[in-house]
């Protein structure tokens, strides 16, 4: 999937708004102070005095990176010409570093971006594939992942779970992968591991497969970790491994899967939904020199929570860990914010849920939308839409009419480019 940094969409989406004034390099480094130097300024056109008052400046670099301030006053001497932001001072830097020049707030062309992202919907959107709903005997209504917007969901697959301990290639199959027997490969670390035991008549839900699952509680203000050591983790070294496992939480943003270098380092999966269980899934690259491998479950500081793990599988070289092939799901609806699901559905599998989601919000300039250059474009025509909208809605009846027809060319604009662009099919009988 493409993606472009608000870094490089804040340019053009000024270009497109008419109020880009420039890049530059400061040339003097900057102090702790409200003055910023750059001799590029004159050499761009800046050389009257004062011509810079009221713009603004956004820093895209060093200690200020990301910083947008009002420019209050502008000497162009030409040895020095000097920028002087509003508020307080600025924070020092030991070298250049890169600055752009808008002529209004870059805030308001981000607040137009983000809205800009909701009305493109679904010319321009993120294609989801959600994994974090798991089938469960007798349930026949499952939430709407929240990464799909209402009336989103286009596709519903079942997959079937794999075994940790007949999983091809997996580099812990040795070990309490399977959390059967003992649990003396687990290291914990504020963490407190027991087994817990299949029943049935009830069935005991937290035991995901076999006779038992792994039981971890994690006290209060603790940062908690449960790893198996990979054997003969030096091997790895130069190749891709790709953790999963399966983890029961009913706490969001607090869990993961976690791949340790040298028992630091960690890489880790996105945070566990807090829907039940849920596969995490994580991959790194063993950088050069590491003698040792852990793999398995990072839990961050909070609450005391108590969650379980089951079937943890990791394989080296492969770009993704092992999954089953996906069986279509033909009978389903969306009711409100739930899928109800009419097939019956492999217990304790994965459900895979596809469909359509907003663009990616943005505010950092680092963060990333789902858009390549050709999208880009589209995506700045309906953020200019929302701009002359509300000042349609603002404007005294003098200027509305002038309003009004910048509106309508932004609006024109746009719908020649939607044109081009249409949602991602995604009928129902296609295979994922």
């Amino acid at each position: 999937m493409a993606t472009t940094t608000l870094d490089v969409m804040f340019p053009e989406l000024a270009r497109e708004f008419g109020a880009w004034g420039g890049s530059f390099s400061t040339t003097t480094n900057v102090a702790a102070d409200t003055s910023v130097i750059s001799t590029g300024l004159a050499g761009f056109g800046y050389f009257r005095d004062d011509h810079l008052i009221d713009w603004y400046i956004r820093f895209t670099s060093g200690n200020n990176d990301d910083a947008i301030r009002h420019i209050s006053d502008y000497d162009a001497t030409a040895s020095a010409p000097t920028i002087t932001v509003s508020g307080a001072a600025l924070s020092s830097e030991s070298g250049s570093t890169t600055f752009e020049i808008y002529r209004f707030d870059p805030n308001r062309l981000l607040n137009y971006l983000n809205d800009g992202r909701l009305s493109v919907y679904p010319s321009l959107h993120l294609e989801v594939n959600d994994r974090t709903t798991t089938a469960s005997t007798g349930q026949t209504r499952y939430p709407r992942p929240t990464s799909i917007v209402p009336g989103g969901v286009k596709q519903v697959y079942a997959e079937p779970r794999v075994e940790s301990k007949t999983a091809q290639n997996n580099i812990l199959g040795t070990l309490d992968c399977d959390f059967e027997g003992a649990l003396t490969d687990w290291a914990t670390s504020n963490i407190t591991l027991t087994a817990e035991a299949e029943t049935t008549g009830p069935d005991n839900f937290v035991v995901f497969l076999g006779g038992q699952s792994g039981k971890m509680v994690v006290g209060a203000s603790s940062v908690g970790t449960a790893l198996l050591t990979v054997p003969s983790g030096s091997n790895y070294v130069g190749q891709e491994l790709n953790l999963s496992v399966w983890v029961y939480c009913k706490t969001a943003s607090r869990v993961s899967a976690a791949i340790f270098e040298d028992g630091s380092s960690a890489a880790t999966s996105s945070t566990h939904a807090g829907s039940g269980w849920e596969r995490l899934s994580v991959s790194r690259i063993i950088a050069q020199g590491v003698s040792a491998v852990t793999a398995g479950i990072s839990v961050t500081n909070g609450a005391a929570i108590t969650i379980w793990a089951d079937e943890a599988i990791t394989v080296a070289g492969p770009s993704e860990g092992p999954r089953r092939i996906s069986q279509p799901v033909w009978r389903w609806y969306e009711e409100g914010d739930n899928i109800v699901i009419e097939d019956p559905l492999p217990t304790d599998g994965q459900v895979l849920v596809r469909g359509l989601g907003y663009l990616s919000s943005v505010s950092a300039g680092s963060d990333t939308v789902e858009v390549d250059a050709n999208q880009r474009k589209l995506l700045y025509k309906f953020a200019k839409r929302e701009l002359y909208s509300a000042e349609v809605d603002i404007l005294d009846n003098d200027t509305q009419l002038a309003a009004l027809r910048r509106f309508t060319h932004a609006r024109n604009e746009s719908e020649r480019l939607e044109g081009y662009m249409s949602p991602m099919p995604l009928m129902r009988s296609e295979v994922a």
